[in-house]
């Protein structure tokens, strides 16, 4: 009996599926090699080019899966069978992979307090956003009260001892 899901490949169908992963993560350095050299197009009004750093670190990360994919890739044995579990899927990139719409939401539900608050405080005080969004938000949302009597709270009294 077989517990849990678990997958099985033959190592030449494991093979190919490493293959073509190696072969994406190789694609997207040479994209972000030529997003690093890339100079906005004055033609186009929101053309954004992502700062340098970040194109280093997408070529680096990128760069390091392609490698380690095609290492496990050139030990898997082709006649052989595997018995594939999640995180066996997870690592090696096995299935397919998800559409940019599901990524996006799953990366929102995660993150999904922070951009609350930055939605709700740009609704409340039309804040520009960023770190203080939240105290710009409520101290333009707020209007000065008067105090009432009734409304202020009281220090509680030392205890003596």
């Amino acid at each position: 009996m077989i517990e849990g899901l678990k997958l099985t490949m033959t190592g030449e169908e494991l093979r190919n599926r490493l293959d073509e992963r190696v072969k994406h993560h190789e694609r997207v350095v040479k994209h972000y090699k030529r997003e690093a050299k890339r100079k906005p197009d004055p033609k186009v009004e929101y053309d954004c080019v992502l700062p340098e750093h970040l194109c280093e670190y997408e070529q680096e990360f990128h760069k390091w899966r392609a490698e380690t994919l095609a290492y496990i890739r050139e030990h898997v044995e082709g006649g052989e069978v595997y018995r594939l579990g999640p995180d066996d899927l997870e690592f090696g990139e096995i299935l397919p992979q998800k559409p940019g719409m599901v990524e996006q939401d799953e990366f929102e539900r995660e993150n999904s307090i922070g951009f609350s608050m930055e939605r709700i405080a740009k609704e409340i005080g039309g804040s520009s956003g960023g770190a203080y969004a939240i105290a710009e938000a409520l101290a333009m949302g707020q209007e000065p009260q008067e105090s009432a009597p009734h409304s202020k709270r009281r220090k509680p009294a030392k205890a003596r001892g």
